[in-house]
């Protein structure tokens, strides 16, 4: 009788150990579990789920988010970055870099004086926009740097028109731009600023692609944050002081504030939330965060502050 016992407990220990060994075997060679010793260029490293210590184990609070490497593109960290959202005036990124590209190809030069137009000048009242009248005459570079800086939208449109003819070839030029760098074809502009257009539309991109055009504006345009880092500008034309809508660059907003950043552009439209797109520069380490449909203006910059304490710490 103990023997047939013994014998039963053994063909019982036999199938278990069989049945351990088969679970193992799937979950080791299964397609589905993730090698991560494999190359993550353009991938996340990690999820952001799992990855960020953030207080209560937190994830970004907004739509979506990314933080990249400048130095390579790569992606450190990303949350829900392939979905298409608005991104109100991160618009202006891709105008500062066609802005850029004619300077540099000798098209348009900063002390090139510019007419203000009816069109340009007749935006939103509750817009951003720098208080001049049509025909008015400003520099290229006081209304570039009033579009960086205060994002100030009819300073962006009338860049746009004095070097496209009109917005609507101007967005086209944006899109063809977006094609030639490689952004997904989630990437649509229909205009330079950002502000819903009259039937409604707006500029859509993904964390991803806005992070970048971000890096690309950064390796072609390094010099960009010599005016993106500026906490205000005077404007030539009449010497209005216009102040940075960055809330990051400044001391006193001592739960904003973060010494390494440099820029880079803040939006909003009710579509698309709070969103910012940021940089800073630790030592020889650049990296640039998104940070999508924030609920507040200052949300945004704090999910932001969570990205690069992280990233700094950690990479």
């Amino acid at each position: 009788m103990n023997g047939r016992k013994l014998r039963a407990k053994a063909r019982l220990l036999i199938i278990l150990i069989v049945l351990l060994g088969g679970c193992l075997g799937v979950y080791i060679f299964s397609p589905n579990v993730q090698d991560l010793t494999k190359p993550a260029f353009k991938l996340a490293k990690q999820s952001l789920k799992v990855a960020l210590p953030l207080q209560n184990s937190s994830i970004i609070k907004g739509n979506s988010a990314i933080l990249i490497d400048a130095s390579t593109g790569n992606v450190v960290v990303e949350q829900d970055a392939d979905i298409a959202f608005p991104i109100a005036s991160m618009s202006k990124i891709m105008t500062e870099y066609l802005v850029q590209e004619q300077i540099e190809d000798g098209t348009i030069h900063w002390d090139d004086q510019v007419q203000m137009t009816e069109s340009a000048n007749n935006i939103d009242s509750r817009a951003s926009k720098i208080y001049v009248k049509p025909r008015d005459f400003l520099t290229i570079r006081d209304l570039y740097s009033a579009m960086v800086i205060s994002s100030a939208n009819n300073a962006t449109k009338v860049l746009a028109e004095h070097i496209a003819g009109t917005e609507e070839e101007f967005a086209r030029l944006m899109n063809d731009k977006a094609r030639e760098m490689g952004l997904s074809d989630k990437t649509h502009f229909v205009n330079s600023t950002g502000l819903p257009n009259a039937d409604h539309t707006e500029n859509q991109m993904t964390a991803k692609d806005v992070a970048q055009l971000a890096y690309q504006l950064l390796l072609d345009f390094p010099e960009v944050v010599e005016t993106t880092k500026l906490t205000k500008y005077r404007l030539a034309f009449d010497g209005t002081v216009l102040r940075n809508s960055n809330s990051m660059l400044f001391p006193e907003n001592q739960d904003l504030y973060f010494e390494q950043v440099d820029g880079l552009k803040t939006g909003f439209t009710e579509a698309a939330g709070y969103c910012f797109t940021g940089t800073a520069k630790l030592g020889d380490k650049r990296l640039i965060s998104v940070v999508m449909g924030a609920k507040s203006d200052e949300a945004r910059f704090l999910e932001t502050h969570k990205l690069f304490s992280f990233g700094f710490k950690n990479f």
